[in-house]
């Protein structure tokens, strides 16, 4: 586990934020309660089922995301590889699938997750060429799913498809993504 706890009482992980191109660089950040009250606010709607959550996680990660983002620098982070060096802090997919896997952790540490719970991060091989995301599955059937926000900018929800399917690199599916839709 890379976050940890502040205080049992207030339930304020802090993160080892990664950047710069495998982790090259790390930063800790604490995130102030009003970015938690936000964060919690997310899954504090109302009543959300197993699809609805999905929906939430993603906007927590945008949102965990932009915070992180203001608070390292990586701010700017552009999708996918940007080839990054004229820009500082950029991320490639093991510091946003590290990233993401944190802020997972932090959202079921919390028991914001009732549907959801994370997973190990994953990897793929595609004609030799390895790409990492983060991941959650659903306690009732045990579907796994890619929570990837290396294809995204900074602070931009995460695409979200089944693990079988990202594995297999299809297109992601507006089923998870619903702003695909319109596209």
């Amino acid at each position: 586990m890379l976050f940890v706890l502040s205080t049992p009482l207030t339930a304020a992980p802090y993160f080892m934020h990664c950047y710069d191109f495998g982790c090259k660089s790390t930063q800790e950040l604490h995130f102030s309660e009003k970015h938690w009250h936000e964060i919690r606010a997310i899954f504090d709607s109302g009543k959300l089922d197993r699809e609805q959550e999905k929906q939430a996680i993603r906007r927590a990660v945008a949102l965990m995301e932009r915070i992180s983002g203001e608070l390292s620098g990586t701010h700017l982070d552009k999708a996918r590889n940007y080839p990054g060096y004229d820009l500082a802090r950029q991320m490639d997919c093991i510091d946003e699938s590290t990233n993401t896997f944190q802020y997972l952790l932090a959202l079921e540490e919390l028991k914001l997750l009732k549907w959801h719970r994370v997973e190990q991060k994953q990897r793929r091989i595609v004609w030799f060429v390895t790409h990492w995301t983060a991941t959650i599955s659903e306690i009732d059937s045990n579907a796994s799913f890619a929570v990837d926000s290396w294809y995204r900018d900074n602070g931009e929800m995460p695409y979200m498809q089944p693990l079988d399917d990202w594995r297999r690199k299809r297109d992601f599916p507006a089923a998870y993504n619903p702003e695909l839709a319109s596209n």
